[in-house]
């Protein structure tokens, strides 16, 4: 369970550390869940319509949702840091839908290819 909740954090700490830490922890990881569900309808694991989901739900809690001034070379070359990368391939833990996480087969995180992780960060 404790890979679960990875959810945004891949995404959330490489703007963490893009931005010097301008902004609170909770903050980049509302902008990585929606940016992280985005990645995972354009791959096909979330059903069409949950990143939405995700973000309404962050808007709601007059959370940010989208990256701060910061370039999604920079976001991914953090994201390469990150305990979840292996061999310079980006996993994330990503939802299939609102309660449900895809990736149990592969300890909960899914490699997504560089190229696509780039286009989601990119508004």
């Amino acid at each position: 369970l404790r890979k679960i909740l990875n959810f945004g954090h891949t995404i959330g700490h490489a703007i963490e550390a893009a931005s010097d830490y301008k902004l609170l922890h909770g903050e980049c990881v509302a902008i990585g869940m929606v940016l992280e569900a985005r990645i995972a309808e354009r791959i096909g694991v979330a059903t069409k319509g949950t990143a939405d989901a995700v973000q309404e739900s962050c808007e709601s809690a007059h959370l940010p949702i989208s990256l701060p001034d910061v370039g999604p070379g920079d976001i991914v070359r953090f994201m390469k840091a990150d305990k979840k990368s292996r061999a310079g391939q980006l996993k994330f833990a990503l939802p299939v839908q609102i309660g449900e996480m895809a990736g149990a087969d592969r300890d909960w995180s899914i490699a997504v290819d560089e190229r696509v992780v780039s286009e989601a960060l990119i508004p």
